[in-house]
C-alpha cells in the first residue's frame, strides 16, 4: 500500500486526488468513447435491424452509467452525510463496464438494475479490500475485475429471447437466453465458466 494509507490501527485514510476537474472530464471522455464500443459494435446501422440494435444499446448503456452514479451518490449520501464527487465517477464507470457484456441483449429496466448493482460491488469490494489492507488507488479491480464479472454473470440471466435472436441470429432450440426469461442454465453456465478461468488464471 502507499504510505499513510493506513493508520496504526489499520483503518484507511482517505489519500485525495490532486484534480476532481480531470477526474469529471476522463470519465465523460471515457463515457462518451463507451458508446463508440457498445453502440458501434452493431458496425451498421444501414437497415432499420441494425439501428434497432445501436439505439438500444445506446440506451442500455446511458441508462447503467447513469444508475452507477445515481446509486453511489445516495448511498454514500446516506452512510456518510458527504456528496463524493470522484466515487460518483467510479460509479459511472462500474454501471459502464457492468453493462458491457449484455448491452444488446437486456431490456433498458435491467440496465438500471445493473448499474446500480454494479455501483454497490464497488463500495462492497472496497470495504473488503480496506479490511485486507489491500490499497488500489483507481479502484480498478473494482470496476473492471468485480463489475465485470457481474455485467458477465448477469448476461445469462437477464438476457431476453428477442434480443438474444436479434442480435446474433439464433434461434432459441438451444435455450441460450437468461435464466429469468426461461432460459434454463445453458447460457448462464458459459459466463460462469468464463468467470473461473479468468480468475483461476489471474491468481496463479
Amino acid at each position: 500500500p502507499r504510505m499513510g494509507r493506513y493508520d496504526e490501527d489499520g483503518k484507511p485514510v482517505e489519500i485525495r486526488g490532486h484534480s476532481a476537474s480531470l477526474v469529471v472530464l476522463g470519465t465523460f471522455v471515457l463515457w462518451v468513447g463507451w458508446y463508440g464500443f457498445n453502440p458501434g459494435s452493431a458496425l451498421a446501422i444501414s437497415n432499420p435491424g441494425y439501428a434497432n440494435i445501436a439505439s438500444r444499446t445506446a440506451v442500455t448503456t446511458t441508462l447503467s452509467a447513469a444508475s452507477g452514479g445515481m446509486v453511489t451518490l445516495v448511498y454514500l449520501y446516506f452512510r456518510h452525510h458527504i456528496y463524493d464527487l470522484i466515487a460518483v465517477c467510479n460509479g459511472i464507470l462500474g454501471g459502464l463496464v457492468g453493462i458491457t457484456a449484455g448491452c444488446s441483449v437486456v431490456e433498458p429496466w435491467a440496465a438500471i438494475i445493473i448499474g446500480g448493482i454494479a455501483a454497490m460491488i464497488i463500495q462492497g469490494v472496497d470495504f473488503v479490500l480496506n479490511k485486507l489492507q489491500i490499497d488500489d488507488p483507481l479502484q480498478a479491480v473494482h470496476i473492471h475485475g468485480f463489475c465485470g464479472m457481474w455485467g458477465v454473470f448477469v448476461v445469462g440471466i437477464m438476457a431476453t429471447e428477442k434480443y438474444v435472436n436479434q442480435v446474433y441470429g439464433t434461434d432459441s432450440r438451444g435455450n441460450y437466453y437468461g435464466l429469468f426469461y426461461g432460459g434454463g442454465g445453458n447460457l448462464l453456465s458459459l459466463p460462469l465458466v468464463w468467470i473461473f478461468s479468468i480468475a483461476g488464471w489471474a491468481l496463479c
